[in-house]
C-alpha cells in the first residue's frame, strides 16, 4: 500500500480531522493555546494514541495483503512514519499561528519543546504500534493503547509513591508538578530522558526487525548487535536514574544528599552535614516540635507516625531533587515536608506541617480535601501569620479595592487559576472564620467530604456571613494601597508570555543575588520588553541600576514609571532619594525621604529611610559612612563600614542595629544578640526601629538559650506595640520560650 493510498484512507482522514479539531480548540484557552510547554504536552498525549492506532492498523495490511518482501515492508513502515509525522506537523502549524496572532514571545522555546516532547513521543508510539500491530494483527491498537495507559499510570504511581513532584514519561514527556514556579526551563535532564525515549523506540523497531528476520530467515548479525547495544543502554540509564536526575528515591536522598539526621519525639529530620542548618539542627528540631505542639492543639489531632522533614541547603538542590525551587512542599500521603531553612523561626514550617497533620482527617487515598481551596485555606488559617496585618485585614482590603477573588470560584480546582497571593489569603481568611465560628470538628468534616451542607447552610450564605464579619475588621487607609502592592501580580493564566517572562525574571534575580548587576539589568530589560508595566520587573531593574551605579538610567526609569501603583512608586522614590544621597545632594535627598515617611511603604523600606534621615541629621561623617553602607549589598563591605562607625562614633546606635541584622541573617545569633543589646541600650531613633530591634534580639536570645532574656524583650513588644499582629507574634514567642524552658 503506497503512501498516497494510506494518506487518503478513511482511517488516516479521521485521524487528521481529530487532531486538527483538538489543536484548534486548544487555541481558545490561555497558556495551553500557544506553542509552548503545555501545548506540546497536550498534543503529545493525543498524538501518542493516534500514532499507535495508525501504525498498528496499517502494519496489519502487510500481513493481510501478504506483502512479505523486506523492501515492500520497509516502504510500508516509512509510509506509516511519514503519515504520523505529517499529522504531527499540523498541530505545530496551528500552534505557531496561534502564537503569532497572540503575539506570544515563547515561540523559539515552544518549538524546542515541540521537538523534544510530541515529536519524540510520536516516534516512540509509532514504533510501539508497529511492533504490537505485527504481533497482534487484530487487536494491535487495543494492546498498544493499554501499554500507553500503563506507562502513564506507572508515572502516576511514582508521583504517589516517590518524594519528587515532577515526572518524566515516554508519553507526555515531562510533568513539572502543580507548582507556582512559573519558569520551566529546557534542562539537560529533559534532553537526556527524551534521548532515552528515542532509544526505546529504536528498541521496538529492532525487536520487530529480529522477529521478521527469524520469520523470513533473513536475520543479520547487525540486528542482534543493535538489540544488545540498546538493551545495554536502557539497563544502564535505568540504574543511573538518580545520577541523571530523572527520578529520586528517599533512600538515595538520605544516602547521597541529606546524609545527616536527627530524631525527635515526632520527627526524623534530614540535613546536609557541614551546612549552616547542620550547625543549628537542635534549634531547627525545637522549631519543628513547637509547631507540632501548636497544631496538635489547634487541629485536635495526634499522628501516630513520625513526620520526615528534609532540609535542603538551597533552592537549587531542592529544585533538582524534588522539583520545587521557590515553592515549599509538603506530602500528606507520606507525612513529609521539604524545606529550605533560611532563618529561625522558619516562616513556612507551620504552614507545611498543617498539610501533613491534616492528613489525619483528609480523604482516604490522597489524605487531603477534595477541595483544593480548603487545603491551602486551612494551612493559612492554622499559621495565621502576617506581615504586619492578619489575613482577615488583607481580605477586607481586597474586598474594598474590588480585587478579591470570588470564594465560590477558588474553593475547588479554580484555586490554581487565581493569582496565588490572592487565593491563599482569601481562602485563609474564610477558613479561619469557619473554624472560629463553627468549631474545628465541623470544619474537619467539611475538609474530608468537601460538602458545605455540613453547616446546614449554602456556600453563598456562609460567604455572606464571612463578608459581614470582615466589615467589622479594622483596616487602616494605607492598607488599601499596600493591598494593591501585595496582590498586583496576575495569575500565570492571565499574563502575556508568562513562561518567557518568568524565565528571564528568574535569571535576573539569580544574577542580582550573585551581585552581577550588569547581567541582571539585561534580563530585567528583556522581560520588560514583553511586559512594560510589571511592577516586580521594574523594581528589579531599578535596584540593578542602582547597585551598578547606573544613576542616570535609574532616574529615567523612575520618571517613566509614574503610572505604577502608589506603593511601587514610593519604593522607586526611595531609590531617587538614594541617588541624590550618593551624588552628595543631601538636602534634596532628605526632602525626598521626609516626604515618603507618611506614605504607604513596606516596613523594611520605611526603617531604611528612618536610618538615612537620622544619619543626615547626625552630621557629615556619619552621613558619609551610612551613604557608603547603602551604596552596596556586599555584606563584608557593609560590616567593615559599620565597624568603622562604631570605632569613630561608639554612641551611634543604628550601626549596632544594622550589624546585628547582618549577623542575624547569617544565623550567627550569639554575635547578633551582642550588637542588638548594644543598640537597645543606646536607644534607636524611631519606635519602629526599636520594635524591630526587640524582635530580632528576642529571637537571637531564644536561639542562644536565654529564654528569660527573650521573654523580657517579647513582653516589651506586647506592652508597647500597637499593632495587633506583632503583639500576637510576640505572645507566640513568649509561649515558645516557656515551652522550651520546660
Amino acid at each position: 500500500m503506497s503512501l498516497i493510498e494510506i494518506l487518503f484512507s478513511k482511517k488516516a482522514l479521521i485521524s487528521l480531522a481529530l487532531i486538527v479539531l483538538i489543536s484548534v480548540l486548544l487555541t481558545f484557552f490561555p497558556l495551553i493555546g500557544s506553542l509552548g510547554f503545555e501545548f506540546s504536552v497536550t498534543i503529545a498525549f493525543i498524538a501518542s494514541f493516534i500514532s499507535v492506532f495508525i501504525s498498528a492498523e496499517f502494519v496489519n495490511l502487510d500481513f493481510r495483503e501478504r506483502f512479505i518482501r523486506e523492501r515492500r515492508f520497509a516502504d510500508l513502515v516509512s509510509s506509516i512514519f511519514v503519515l504520523d509525522f505529517l499529522l504531527l506537523a499540523i498541530p505545530f502549524v496551528i500552534g505557531l499561528l496561534s502564537s503569532s496572532i497572540k503575539d506570544d514571545c515563547y515561540i523559539k522555546e515552544g518549538a524546542i519543546f515541540y521537538v523534544l516532547i510530541p515529536v519524540v513521543t510520536v516516534f516512540f508510539s509509532s514504533s510501539l504500534g508497529l511492533l504490537i500491530g505485527s504481533l497482534f494483527s487484530k487487536r494491535g491498537f487495543l494492546f498498544g493503547s493499554f501499554i500507553l495507559i500503563a506507562i502513564i499510570c506507572y508515572s502516576l504511581w511514582k508521583l504517589y509513591n516517590d518524594p519528587q513532584i515532577f515526572s518524566f514519561n515516554a508519553v507526555f514527556g515531562f510533568f513539572p508538578g502543580p507548582l507556582y514556579d512559573e519558569s520551566i526551563p529546557i534542562t539537560f535532564t529533559l534532553v537526556v530522558y527524551r534521548l532515552i525515549t528515542v532509544c526505546w523506540g529504536l528498541f521496538f523497531l529492532t525487536i520487530l526487525g529480529v522477529i521478521r528476520g527469524i520469520k523470513f530467515k533473513v536475520l543479520k548479525a547487525w540486528d542482534l548487535l543493535a538489540l544488545f547495544i540498546l538493551i545495554l543502554i536502557l539497563i544502564i540509564t535505568e540504574i543511573k536514574e538518580e545520577e541523571l536526575g530523572i527520578s529520586y528515591t528517599r533512600k538515595y536522598i538520605t544516602d547521597n544528599i541529606l546524609t545527616g539526621s536527627v530524631e525527635t519525639e515526632h520527627f526524623v529530620i534530614y540535613f546536609k552535614p557541614g551546612t549552616t542548618e547542620a550547625n543549628s539542627i537542635s534549634l531547627i528540631a525545637n522549631d519543628h516540635e513547637w509547631r507540632y505542639y501548636q497544631l496538635k492543639e489547634f487541629l485536635q489531632v495526634n499522628l501516630n507516625d513520625k513526620i520526615r522533614s528534609y532540609i535542603y541547603p538551597d533552592n537549587e538542590t531542592r529544585k533538582r531533587v524534588i522539583g520545587a525551587g521557590e515553592t515549599t512542599i509538603a506530602n500528606p500521603i507520606h507525612k513529609e515536608i521539604h524545606l529550605v531553612y533560611d532563618v529561625f523561626p522558619d516562616h513556612l514550617l507551620k504552614h507545611e506541617l498543617t498539610h501533613v497533620m491534616s492528613s489525619d482527617f483528609g480523604t482516604r487515598f490522597l489524605r487531603i480535601s477534595p477541595k483544593l481551596g480548603l487545603v491551602e485555606g486551612l494551612a493559612v488559617a492554622s499559621d495565621w501569620v502576617g506581615d504586619g496585618y492578619t489575613p482577615h485585614q488583607w481580605a477586607e482590603a481586597m474586598i474594598k479595592t474590588n480585587t478579591a477573588p470570588d470564594i465560590r470560584e477558588i474553593i475547588g480546582i479554580g484555586f490554581w487559576y487565581a493569582p496565588p497571593a490572592k487565593s491563599y489569603t482569601t481562602m485563609g481568611s474564610f477558613v479561619r472564620y469557619l473554624i472560629d465560628s463553627y468549631g474545628i470538628e465541623k470544619f474537619k468534616t467539611l475538609y474530608r467530604v468537601g460538602d458545605f451542607s455540613v453547616y446546614g447552610k449554602s456556600v453563598d450564605e456562609l460567604v455572606s456571613e464571612w463578608k459581614k464579619f470582615l466589615d467589622g475588621i479594622y483596616v487602616p487607609d494605607k492598607l488599601l494601597a499596600l493591598a494593591w502592592y501585595k496582590f498586583s501580580q496576575p495569575s500565570i493564566f492571565q499574563g502575556r508570555c508568562p513562561r518567557r517572562i518568568a524565565e528571564l525574571a528568574d535569571k535576573g534575580i539569580k544574577a542580582y543575588k550573585d551581585e552581577n548587576y550588569y547581567e541582571a539589568r539585561g534580563y530585567f530589560l528583556d522581560a520588560l520588553n514583553l511586559n512594560k508595566s510589571d511592577p516586580v520587573l521594574i523594581a528589579g531593574l531599578a535596584y540593578a541600576y542602582y547597585y551598578n551605579k547606573g544613576y542616570n538610567e535609574l532616574i529615567d526609569l523612575i520618571n517613566n514609571s509614574q503610572t505604577l501603583p502608589e506603593v511601587d512608586k514610593n519604593i522607586l522614590e526611595n531609590l531617587r532619594g538614594n541617588v541624590l544621597l550618593q551624588r552628595g545632594r543631601v538636602l534634596e535627598a532628605k526632602s525626598v525621604f521626609e516626604s515618603l515617611l507618611g506614605k504607604p511603604l513596606p516596613e523594611d523600606v520605611k526603617r531604611e529611610i528612618e536610618i538615612k534621615l537620622n544619619a543626615i541629621s547626625s552630621g557629615n561623617d556619619i552621613e558619609k559612612k551610612i551613604r557608603e553602607y547603602f551604596s552596596t549589598r556586599e555584606k563584608l563591605y557593609q560590616t567593615v563600614i559599620l565597624e568603622e562607625i562604631i570605632r569613630d562614633f561608639p554612641d551611634y546606635s543604628p550601626s549596632y542595629y544594622l550589624l546585628g541584622k547582618i549577623f542575624y541573617s547569617k544565623r550567627d545569633y550569639k554575635l547578633a544578640a551582642s550588637y542588638l543589646i548594644e543598640s537597645e541600650s543606646l536607644g534607636l531613633p524611631s519606635e519602629s526601629l526599636e520594635m524591630d530591634n526587640l524582635q530580632l534580639l528576642g529571637v537571637s536570645l531564644f536561639a542562644t538559650g536565654d529564654y528569660e532574656g527573650a521573654i523580657k524583650r517579647f513582653q516589651f513588644i506586647v506592652d508597647l506595640e500597637p499593632n495587633r499582629v506583632l503583639k500576637e507574634y510576640a505572645i507566640d514567642l513568649i509561649e515558645r520560650c516557656e515551652w522550651a524552658g520546660k
